[in-house]
């Protein structure tokens, strides 16, 4: 289907029912408090002076549930090691040390971005979760772009099985499992959001709808949930009107990061080049060179690769997990066209050789495609939230320049084997370290967690990042070019603005009354002459807006 999980089908996610309930499942509390760990070690980070209520009332009642989850994890797995998600990640990221200290996602909020709904999850998850006694969670779809449409939009229609509304009840299926799996007790919130909501776009925007981007913002300010997870791997290069089309998303992620909400993003499944959006499969139609998806390649998320837990048949590590490459198939990894090196990525220059970001920053299990790996990773940052009473993002500055470099000290897993080279392109290769191919590599939760808390804290490492990203929304929100400020009588001022969707309505406001409706160019700009006299605008001081479904621009004026 159209997004970077490959899917194996839904047997992939559906335990033979020969593996039977022991413990009964119980329903998460849909309180919005974070429960502390109980007993902690000394060595874990003490909460914040601006923590979030707890309550720990049912702390005990969870971990003996999570610890029958564990025993039949460990009963089970030899039978079943290659199922994913499943016991597999458990116990190859070691979340059980996590689990038995109470930390397990209670209190916290995974969003999942989808492009369509799925009314069967709940009895899907229900499955699934009786083959452990894992706790049903509590999951709440919402729709930022409005109610779907009764029928599937005719752009998503044509992507058939690779994107299609139907095509998404195995990739939503997928992504709550997965971060269900390791944060059972976090609630999970389904951002349904189908494209064309405004206009009949390109077919990178069939995929990957910019509708999910204000759906993130949509999230983000009214504070729905502590992590997103997007599941997408649509190459930078499939849009059609180019970076322009890219960029004018980036107030979706400065806005998770503004609010302390990290992203967490797959780099893609066909390797070192990427998913042309017009396939009508996975990898059937790619590009010919190198290249890597959009969303993941903002310097504001957290891209995720794949790699492979490497187990022996009693579940524990005995290497290195390697790279994911199953095929024709394997993590994206590789350098943006369009986003520059972030400062973050200073320290690893030396081993890029780019002056472009690079991906992935961490992988995990990809068996079931980075699909599988960035929910995942999303369930282990709800960890983290967990334990840090707080949101924790953005988290990149402190994956870079504080736990990366500590290595294994601070839970840094390191990938050293494996490449998404094509048979026709020469892709990445991991190795000891830092490397192009997996980032810093995967984690062991146990370790991995309690340091990227403390690691957030260090110097407001998270709230620098916050302040710049606040920064430079509040830098595009103030866009707006007039040719004078004052307007004398008698006379007109051009407008210029820049950095909207392409081809997309732009609704132009004076005073909150709406003047007319502008469509973006095809590099993203509109224009208009403002003249006092012809709108009717009295002596005085005015605030011009331009409304459109990503940002909202303001600018004052005066007439006389």
């Amino acid at each position: 289907m159209k997004r970077t999980g490959k899917r194996r089908g839904l047997l992939t996610l559906a335990w033979p029912l020969a593996i039977l309930l022991l413990v009964p499942a119980c329903s998460a509390s849909p309180t919005t408090a974070v429960k502390p760990s109980p007993k902690v070690s000394t060595a874990l980070p003490t909460a914040p002076p601006t923590a979030l209520p707890v309550n720990s009332a049912t702390t005990q009642h969870q971990i003996k549930v999570l610890t029958a989850v564990l025993r039949k994890m460990h009963e089970v797995y030899a039978k079943y090691p290659t199922y994913s998600p499943g016991p597999g990640d458990i116990l190859d990221y070691q979340i059980g040390s996590l689990w038995r200290r109470g930390i397990d996602g209670y209190g916290t909020t995974v969003a999942v971005i989808e492009g369509w709904d799925d009314p069967g999850i709940n009895k899907a998850v229900d499955a699934y979760d009786k083959q452990f006694g894992l706790p049903n969670p509590q999951i709440q779809t919402i729709f930022p772009s409005g109610p779907l449409p009764a029928k599937c939009p005719p752009g998503m229609v044509r992507l058939k099985s690779y994107g299609s509304c139907a095509g998404w009840e195995g990739e939503l299926q997928l992504d709550v499992l997965s971060a269900h799996l390791i944060a059972p007790y976090a609630k999970i919130v389904i951002s349904a959001t189908p494209a064309d909501s405004e206009i009949n776009d390109d077919a990178a925007s069939q995929v990957a709808p910019p509708e999910m981007m204000a759906a993130v913002e949509y999230i983000s300010g009214h504070h729905l949930a502590n992590v997103i997870s997007i599941s997408d791997g649509t190459g930078e290069s499939t849009y059609s009107h180019g970076q322009e089309e890219i960029t004018a998303q980036d107030p979706g992620e400065l806005s998770a990061a503004a609010a302390g909400i990290p992203i967490t993003v797959g780099t893609g499944d066909c390797g070192v080049v990427q998913n042309l959006a017009v396939a009508n499969g996975q990898c059937e139609d790619t590009t010919t060179t190198r290249a890597t998806a959009a969303w993941d390649d903002s310097p504001w998320v957290t891209a995720v690769g794949g790699s492979v837990p490497n187990l022996n048949s009693s579940g524990r590590r005995i290497a290195p997990d390697p790279v994911w490459h199953e095929g024709v198939f394997s993590e994206g990894a590789g350098y943006s066209a369009v986003f520059p090196r972030p400062a973050y990525q200073d320290g690893v220059a030396s081993i890029t050789r780019s002056s472009m970001r690079s991906v992935p920053d961490i992988t995990m299990d990809a068996r079931d495609g980075t699909s599988e790996s960035t929910p995942l990773f999303a369930g282990l940052l709800a960890l983290a939230t967990q334990l840090n009473h707080a949101n924790v993002g953005p988290i990149n500055p402190a994956l870079y320049q504080i736990v990366g470099p500590a290595g294994a000290a601070d839970g840094i897993a390191d990938v050293v084997k494996g490449n998404n080279s094509t048979a026709t392109v020469h892709g990445f290769t991991a190795t000891t370290g830092f490397d192009v191919a997996s980032g810093w590599g995967t984690v062991n939760a146990n370790t991995f967690v309690p340091s990227l808390v403390t690691a957030t804290r260090s110097e407001y490492q998270e709230n620098s990042a916050r302040n710049q990203a606040l920064g430079q929304l509040r830098q595009l929100e103030r866009s707006i070019q007039l040719s004078r400020a004052a307007i004398p009588a008698s006379h007109t001022a051009s407008m210029l603005d820049t950095g909207f969707l392409p081809g997309h309505p732009v609704r132009l406001y004076i005073d909150n009354r709406e003047v007319t409706t502008l469509t973006a160019s095809t590099s993203g700009q509109v224009t208009y002459t403002i003249d006092p006299s012809t709108l009717k605008l009295p002596a005085g001081h005015h605030v011009l807006e331009l409304k459109s479904m990503l940002i909202t621009t303001t600018r004052t004026f005066t007439s006389s």
